[in-house]
């Protein structure tokens, strides 16, 4: 079994992602594609995210239509912080000798090495990277051994930040996030700018 997790705090979730996220699953073709929203992320201390609940269920809004594709809320029901190596540690016991792909971004990858138990996470998954526009990924320094595989994905210059900072200023958000997001959003009054 080969399964592809791609995690973050998707707040909100947008195009961008699902775009990556496609085309891991043409690239990778694995049996399952899980996006896990993160629950108390480390490296963004300090920050307030919406609820996990929202963040699951835009998810759940990008994603309806494909089968492959599903949420797993498990980091949002742990108590203290998300970290990655735990959850990869979850999911080999569950599914022993199955493949586990972790997705990440450039930036991510290059800060890899501050990661919680990062001797854990290269142990247990492949690292999936999408590079930045024009930009070669490189391995950072002091990362050690570890199985990655690149994918090619036209640059798709978007952000949660930008969808938040859009939203405040009562701008139109279908094109970065689709409707059914934007409707979320809308309905829920997320990202609104408070008086």
């Amino acid at each position: 079994m080969k399964l592809a997790l791609f995690g973050g705090s998707f707040d909100p979730p947008h195009l961008g992602h699902l775009a990556f996220a496609r085309c891991a699953l043409d690239a990778l073709a694995p049996d399952r594609l899980l996006w896990l929203p993160a629950g108390k992320p480390w490296q963004k201390a300090g920050r307030v995210l919406a609820d996990g609940a929202h963040r699951a269920a835009m998810i759940e809004c990008l994603i309806a239509g494909e089968p492959r594709f599903a949420v797993d809320a498990r980091e949002l029901h742990r108590a203290g912080p998300s970290f990655t190596a735990d959850t990869l540690q979850e999911f080999a016991a569950e599914h022993p000798g199955a493949e586990l792909l972790l997705l990440i971004g450039q930036d991510q990858y290059a800060r890899l090495p501050t990661w919680h138990r990062v001797a854990r996470v290269i142990e247990l998954a492949t690292l999936v990277v999408v590079p930045r526009a024009g930009e070669a990924v490189a391995a950072p320094p002091g990362l050690g051994p570890h199985r990655l595989r690149v994918l090619a994905l036209p640059d798709i210059p978007l952000s949660s930040t930008a969808v938040r900072d859009a939203v405040a200023r009562g701008e139109d958000i279908r094109p970065m996030v689709g409707t059914e997001v934007e409707r979320y959003i809308a309905s829920h009054r997320l990202y609104e700018k408070k008086p």
